[in-house]
């Protein structure tokens, strides 16, 4: 990642630390500052279900948690279709964050918190690994306060000084002209992607989280 993205060193290591320990994490930082590139181009490295949405104050929990089923709806059940959405991801990439509505934000406290979802009268088990937010500026409303605690870890994602200007425009170029190339080859109109693998799979991710807890033990002098 660090080939292709130029002065993101910290937060790609975050990125890394934030899956390992099974952690969420918040990207604060001006548009266009690669937080989404970032992010989108960090999921593609792992094999896991990826979800990923943009939120507005007009966003519906529908559109991240299910559309409801509507046979059950007429039997008397309130029960949603969590497939291929949020609760069914490992996975999670959610921009713009804080602009999105209570109805979304309260249900997202128990899943960052508890990975749980609460629909109707049943309680789904999330197998969420890390979720990852980003946002143009931190909140300072009290309201998001609780939401804003639930993301352990947080970093900045800050706008190239004029020293790295000449790399920016480098590496533009060259990644321009490699999606020339390839649509060219292909026959279809030209789109800047990288072509990503995975390199680890999240089951790996998993035992290597449970290895974690041997290095958990910490002298009292560490800890007063």
């Amino acid at each position: 990642m660090e080939q292709h993205f130029l002065d993101k060193q910290e937060v790609i290591r975050l990125l890394l630390v934030s899956v390992a320990a099974g952690e969420h994490m918040l990207l604060v930082g001006p548009p266009g500052t690669a937080k989404s590139a970032l992010v989108r181009t960090f999921a593609k490295l792992i094999d896991a279900r990826y979800f990923e949405y943009l939120l507005t104050r007009f966003s519906e929990p529908n559109e991240i948690f299910g559309p409801v089923d509507i046979k059950a709806f007429r039997e008397g059940a309130f029960v949603r279709r969590v497939e291929a959405m949020l609760p069914d991801s490992e996975i999670v990439f959610l921009d713009e964050i804080f602009k999105s509505n209570s109805a979304i934000l309260n249900s997202l406290l128990s899943i960052l918190n508890e990975r749980r979802f609460f629909t109707g009268s049943a309680t789904i088990r999330v197998p969420l690994c890390s979720l990852f937010g980003a946002t143009n500026e931190v909140p300072n409303d009290d309201a998001l306060g609780a939401i804003f605690d639930r993301f352990i870890v947080r970093t900045l994602s800050e706008n190239l000084d004029s020293f790295h200007f000449h790399g920016l425009v480098d590496r533009g170029v060259r990644a321009e002209a490699a999606a020339l190339t390839a649509a060219a080859t292909a026959g279809v109109p030209s789109v800047v992607e990288e072509d990503v693998q995975p390199v680890v799979t999240l089951s790996e991710i998993r035992r290597l989280q449970q290895r974690l807890s041997q290095f958990m033990s910490f002298p009292e002098e560490f800890i007063a």
